[in-house]
């Protein structure tokens, strides 16, 4: 297909050749401060629908059975069981002890995934989705600290970058190392890291009712993906951040765009007149990301398609 195509020269062109600008970190500190301030606005997050494996105490029902407040069951009377526990109503009925059993409340940790590889280093405007991405993160990271939740996460390059779970401010400057890091073009995306090879590590490696947060583009989503995403869904709460430039979706918008391309250290101009050229492209960009979109929503994962040139996009994302 034709966005194929013109995907794979996406994935190799940068609007400024400017090498300074790869040595730079893709945020800058007030930029993050920003953001620090906008995640402690209030809002209200929707219920969760996933017992918490995790061990942290929290006030979401957990797998966990003994001191909480939700009633589970009762039992019989162990040695060295606490009194006040006691159903004192069935152990008059029955002449035996009996002891109240609770379901505990825990606090679910907090896992991104951000996407840096070679398709996220692309931008049209002012901004590449991966500096777009790096902002999404910080404010969830921002977001789960005032939630008190544990935070860990993934970085998609070459290889995927494993951020260590930390609560607080550990939590976010981990991710924020990982994510915000100069951000220059990769030497071969033929030896990127998979999506689905992520995604089968994370199976094996979250404890159950983690909320999950997908920050990418998704441009290498296969049939592979579907029972991943589907097991996904079935023990975490997913939310899939789509990340799109307004030039992927439309070429008509590239009309005065030149792109810089570093495998010749050339300069490639879209042609703005190319009229079936340009219908070709918004019907395979059209179909692109519909599959995309569908891949996910399917397992009733939230899905969130965000602009690169988006500044309020915390308006559009559910917080777990």
């Amino acid at each position: 297909m034709l966005l194929n195509k013109l995907n794979r020269l996406i994935n190799t062109i940068w609007q400024q050749p400017a090498s300074y600008a790869f040595q730079q970190p893709l945020l800058q500190q007030v930029e993050i401060e920003r953001l620090r301030h906008l995640a402690e606005k209030p809002f209200n997050p929707p219920a969760h629908q996933h017992e918490v494996e995790h061990r942290q105490y929290g006030d979401l029902r957990s797998v966990y059975r003994g001191y909480g407040l939700d009633y589970e069951e009762s039992r019989p009377y162990q040695a060295g069981d606490e009194m006040r526990f006691m159903n004192w109503r069935l152990s008059a009925r029955s002449n035996d002890l009996y002891m109240k059993v609770f379901r505990e409340e825990r606090r679910p940790s907090v896992f991104i995934l951000i996407d840096r590889r070679q398709s996220m280093r692309f931008g049209s405007q002012s901004r590449l989705k991966v500096t777009q991405a790096t902002r999404i993160s910080a404010y969830l990271a921002f977001v789960a600290k005032r939630q008190n939740s544990p935070i860990a996460g993934a970085v998609l390059n070459e290889v995927t970058e494993w951020v260590p779970e930390a609560s607080g401010e550990t939590g976010i400057y981990n991710l924020l190392k990982a994510s915000n890091a100069a951000c220059p073009p990769l030497e071969n995306e033929n030896n990127e890291v998979s999506l689905n090879h992520t995604l089968r590590l994370l199976l094996n490696m979250l404890v159950h009712g983690s909320i999950i947060y997908l920050i990418s583009d998704f441009h290498d989503l296969d049939s592979s993906s579907h029972p991943l995403l589907l097991q996904l869904s079935e023990e975490h709460k997913v939310i899939a951040i789509n990340i799109s430039d307004s030039i992927e979706k439309d070429l008509s918008q590239a009309s005065s765009v030149s792109i810089y391309n570093p495998e010749n250290n050339g300069v490639i101009y879209l042609n703005e007149k190319n009229d079936s050229l340009n219908k070709q492209y918004q019907h395979d960009a059209e179909l692109h990301f519909s599959n995309i979109k569908k891949t996910i929503t399917q397992y009733g994962i939230d899905f969130v398609d965000i602009d690169t040139e988006e500044d309020n996009f915390e308006k559009k994302i559910p917080i777990a």
